[in-house]
C-alpha cells in the first residue's frame, strides 16, 4: 500500500514538472514571436519601428539643385577638307603611256601627274588646226573684200558675205580652241602633237592611285587617282538634337581619337548641319582640326567633347541609387522613418554623386546607402 502511494506522488511530480516546462517553452515561444522587426512594409512604404536597430545604421541626405556644366560628347569619324580633296579624273578615254607621280607623293597644284594618248584628244588638236587655217584665210578674204569696196571695185555685198563667212570661221576656231583649254591644253604655249596631259588640281599628296601604266582607260568617270591636302582635317560628330544648343560656329572644342587613346585635341567648330536627321535626332556639326604630320586619317573614329551652359542639376551620392533591372531607384524619407521607393533618371557621374535628371526634386529627403536592404 506505501509502495502504491509513492508510485503515485512520483507521478503527480512528474505531470507538474512536465506542465512547467510546457509553459516555459510557451512563454519563449510567444516572446520571440512577438519581438520588434526591423522594418515593416505596407505596400511600397517602408516603416522602420522605433525599436529597431536599423535606426542607428541608417544615413539620409538632403538633395540640393547647384549650377553645373555638363560634360557633353558625340561620335565623330575623321573625314578631308572637302574644299581640299579631288579625284582626279581622264578628261578623255585613252591609253595609259606614264604616270608621274606615285603613291603617297607630295604634288603642287598644276603638276603634271599623268599622259594619255588619245584619239579623240588629237581629233581635237587637228580641229584646231583647220579651223585656224581657214579663219586665217576668211580673215584676208574679208580684208581683200573691203579694200576692193573703197576702190570702188566690189560691190557691198561681197563685203557682206566675206564678213558673214569670216565670223562663221571666227566662231568655230573659237570653239576649237576652248576645246583643248578644257582639256589643259593652250594652244598658245604648248605644242601640238603632245599628248594628253593631266595635272593636279590642287597641291598635297596622293592619297589612293587607282591606275597603272599602260592600261586603257575607256572609263572617263573612274578617277586616275586621288589627290588631298590633309594638313586640316575635318571631324564630322553627330550631335543629338537636344545639344545642338550649346554650339555656335568659331566655337573651339576637344576631342579624342579611337587610334590615339588618351591624347586630347582641339579644333574649331566651321559648321553646324542646317537639317536634323529625322529617324536618329541627330545633326552634322564639323570641326577643323590641324593635322600637320599627318597622323589623322580620314576614316578613323572619334569622340568630341564640349560643355553645356550651367544648369541648375540634382545630384545624389552614388551609393543612393539602387538598381533593379535596368531601373534605377533611391529610397526617399517621405515622413521620419517613413521610405518609399522612387524611381529616377541618372545622367553623368561626377566623382562620388552621380546627377539624377528625373524622379526627384530639390528638398528632398533620400538614404544614402543600405537601400538594397529594402529590395
Amino acid at each position: 500500500m506505501k509502495s502504491k502511494t509513492n508510485w503515485l506522488r512520483l507521478r503527480a511530480g512528474i505531470v507538474v514538472i512536465t506542465g512547467v516546462m510546457l509553459v516555459g517553452c510557451e512563454r519563449r515561444e510567444t516572446k520571440s514571436a512577438t519581438s520588434p522587426a526591423e522594418f515593416e512594409r505596407q505596400g511600397d512604404i517602408i516603416v522602420i519601428p522605433e525599436q529597431s536597430l536599423l535606426r542607428l545604421r541608417l544615413k539620409f541626405a538632403a538633395i540640393s539643385a547647384n549650377k553645373i556644366q555638363s560634360q557633353l560628347s558625340a561620335p565623330a569619324v575623321v573625314e578631308a577638307d572637302p574644299q581640299k580633296y579631288a579625284n582626279v579624273f581622264p578628261p578623255l578615254s585613252g591609253h595609259l603611256t606614264k604616270l608621274h607621280v606615285q603613291l603617297g607623293d607630295s604634288v603642287t597644284n598644276g603638276q603634271l601627274l599623268a599622259s594619255l594618248e588619245s584619239p579623240d584628244f588629237f581629233m581635237a588638236q587637228d580641229n584646231y588646226v583647220k579651223a585656224k587655217s581657214v579663219e586665217e584665210l576668211n580673215r584676208r578674204a574679208l580684208a581683200r573684200q573691203r579694200e576692193l569696196l573703197t576702190n570702188k571695185v566690189a560691190a557691198q555685198k561681197d563685203v557682206e558675205q566675206a564678213v558673214s563667212d569670216y565670223e562663221s570661221a571666227k566662231g568655230d576656231f573659237d570653239t576649237a580652241v576652248q576645246q583643248l583649254l578644257a582639256y589643259g591644253f593652250n594652244p598658245k604655249t604648248d605644242q601640238l602633237g603632245q599628248s594628253l596631259r593631266v595635272y593636279s588640281p590642287l597641291s598635297g599628296q596622293v592619297v589612293d592611285m587607282a591606275s597603272a601604266h599602260g592600261e586603257y582607260r575607256n572609263d572617263v568617270t573612274a578617277p586616275l587617282m586621288t589627290v588631298a591636302d590633309l594638313s586640316t582635317i575635318w571631324l564630322t560628330a553627330s550631335v543629338q538634337e537636344k545639344d545642338l544648343r550649346f554650339l555656335s560656329k568659331g566655337q573651339e572644342i576637344s576631342a579624342t581619337l579611337a587610334a590615339y587613346p588618351g591624347e586630347t585635341i582641339t579644333g574649331t567648330i566651321m559648321f553646324i548641319g542646317d537639317m536634323v536627321d529625322s529617324d536618329i535626332r541627330v545633326a552634322k556639326v564639323r570641326i577643323a582640326v590641324a593635322n600637320p604630320q599627318n597622323r589623322f586619317k580620314p576614316g578613323m573614329f572619334a569622340t568630341v567633347n564640349f560643355l553645356g551652359f550651367p544648369e541648375p542639376q540634382i545630384k545624389v551620392p552614388t551609393t543612393a541609387i539602387v538598381q533593379s533591372g535596368e531601373a534605377s531607384f533611391v529610397f526617399e524619407q517621405i515622413k521620419p522613418w517613413i521610405l518609399q521607393p522612387v524611381k529616377v533618371t541618372v545622367g553623368s557621374q561626377l566623382g562620388d554623386e552621380t546627377i539624377v535628371t528625373d524622379g526627384l526634386e530639390a528638398g528632398a529627403s533620400v538614404l544614402v546607402k543600405e537601400g538594397v536592404l529594402f529590395q
